[in-house]
């Protein structure tokens, strides 16, 4: 018997463990699946480690299984688990569960456990907790070095680092950072859990984190008042839930209707960015005059960016992140109607309140702690300044923190392996995954999925498009796979830097 195919995946979140299940679970070949990961789980990643109650995924059950041909895992593993009845506050009256994200981040840590000898496909997967700081192809494999000085060898590097942790963006400080009542990284919830009752709390950024901090603060019963500020004041819309039973997508179900033809409304109409919005509020006003709900016709359009996205012309990719993408992003991540009502609770007694304006500067007060906003009302009139004690950074995706506190993506960009895409929000990619190398070459054996994809698939965002992305990729990583790779050099796990930098310039 053949001796099984390599293959180095980096990043152990969503993105990291939905590709390796999906492919020992599908693969005509054995595998041996190498899953890196720095922190100590694998599985949570930076959106699913929370252990806050009031922390929910903003989708239902049935669109977070880990491969998608079978839609209903996710829920029947909840229902297995006791997730249900230890929570019964996750499911609505029309059967539709809002989970906690710590559920999630404990189901995929499972699924790397269940799949770790796949008998199936003869596959394995073993974890390595380690950081990759670079890797690069040659003679038909590619090599991956990792921070501890391990060298690893594959036939395929599958590149699934999500999104970059966050930070604070321009205009503000970095330095900002180190100042106590500063929470640059929302996610790490303990710092939450930290904050004065008595504080008054500025909200940088009006998605879904922010609507986290909010339920966060007020379980603990928070009296300073909350100021969320955003240039627009939009906030996300809620889930729409219809009343009776709804009949929730099953099997493959789900998957086939994202992999189904984009909607007929648009692709018969000019692909151009003014003609699609009109179309679509057309179309939601027949939707609606018919009495369903708004998000039918929106949803059409979701599941079909993919396909839809790549005929724009760049220039108009880039006006509607600039322009448009706010009123996108509301309609797209709703609200779990478990954070709408506590959000709803907190406005209507003003312990919340929404400001759409500009935050030009944050500065600390000489002789205190406390932390000066300096606010620009998007409606007009002049800045004023207001203090507060606390400041949490919700600003949400960074274009310029794409290899920030990535050694691996910055060596992989400084030697030519990765280039930006064409919107400047993450790397170019073609339609299966092959990273696209500085010259305009697409590489078979080094593939990039998830959110760092956003700028090729205009919305890669979320466990169930994630996982479509890497179904949709897997007949052609089969084909590489089953490819015969050139032979290749002893690499001895022990390298000196000039080595390194020979090795990493073969293409």
């Amino acid at each position: 018997m053949s001796a099984p195919r390599r293959i180095t995946i980096v990043g152990g979140g969503f993105s990291g463990v939905s590709a390796a299940v999906q492919l020992v679970r599908h693969s005509p070949v054995p595998l041996a699946v190498t899953l890196i990961e720095s922190r100590d789980r694998v599985g949570p990643g930076l959106a699913y480690a929370t252990h806050d109650p009031d922390h929910r995924l903003n989708g239902p059950t049935w669109v977070h299984a880990v491969d998608p041909v079978d839609g209903e895992h996710f829920t029947r593993w909840c229902e297995t688990h006791g997730v249900f009845e230890a929570d019964p506050q996750a499911v609505q009256a029309n059967g539709t569960a809002f989970v906690r994200r710590a559920v999630l981040g404990a189901y995929l840590e499972a699924m790397v456990r269940g799949h770790a000898s796949w008998a199936a496909t003869g596959s394995t997967i073993r974890t390595l907790q380690d950081r990759a700081v670079h890797a690069w192809e040659a003679d038909g494999e590619v090599t991956t070095v990792t921070e501890h000085g391990q060298t690893l060898t594959a036939d395929l590097l599958v590149l699934a680092t999500g999104n970059a942790e966050p930070r604070l963006q321009a205009p503000l400080d970095p330095a900002l950072a180190q100042h106590p009542g500063v929470i640059e990284n929302p996610l790490v919830t303990a710092r939450l859990l930290g904050i004065p009752r008595e504080a008054r709390v500025l909200i940088i950024g009006s998605g879904l984190t922010s609507l986290d901090v909010v339920s966060t603060l007020q379980r603990q019963g928070h009296a300073g008042g909350v100021t969320v500020v955003s240039r627009r004041g939009l906030r996300p819309r809620a889930q729409p839930l219809a009343s009776g039973v709804v009949a929730h997508p099953v099997g493959r179900q789900n998957l086939d209707r994202l992999l189904g033809p984009a909607p007929t409304f648009l692709t018969e109409v000019k692909p151009e960015l003014r003609t699609w919005i009109k179309t679509l509020r057309a179309r939601i006003r027949d939707s609606v005059a018919r009495g369903e709900n708004w998000n039918v016709p929106f949803d059409e359009l979701r599941d079909a960016v993919w396909q839809l996205w790549p005929t724009l012309p760049p220039a108009q990719q880039r006006r509607f992140l600039r322009s448009v993408r706010p009123w996108y992003d509301v309609h797209r991540f709703r609200s779990p109607p478990q954070t709408e009502a506590i959000h709803r609770e907190a406005l209507a007694a003003g312990r919340v309140v929404h400001l759409a304006a500009r935050l030009r500067s944050l500065a600390v007060q000489a002789g205190t702690h406390r932390i000066d906003a300096v606010l620009q009302p998007s409606g007009g009139g002049a800045p004023r300044t207001e203090a507060f004690d606390v400041v949490v950074n919700c600003t949400g995706l960074d274009a310029a923190a794409r290899t920030a506190g990535n050694p691996l993506l910055q060596a992989l960009v400084s030697h030519g392996t990765l280039r930006a895409d064409a919107c400047g929000i993450g790397y170019a990619v073609d339609a299966n995954c092959r990273v696209i190398d500085s010259e305009g070459e697409a590489l078979s054996r080094i593939r990039l999925i998830g959110p760092p994809t956003l700028g090729t698939f205009g919305d890669p965002g979320g466990a169930m498009f994630i996982a479509a992305q890497i179904h949709r990729m897997l007949p052609d990583v089969f084909g590489t796979l089953q490819r015969p790779a050139l032979s290749t050099a002893f690499l001895s796990s022990s390298y000196s830097a000039q080595g390194l930098a020979v090795q990493s310039n073969s293409r």
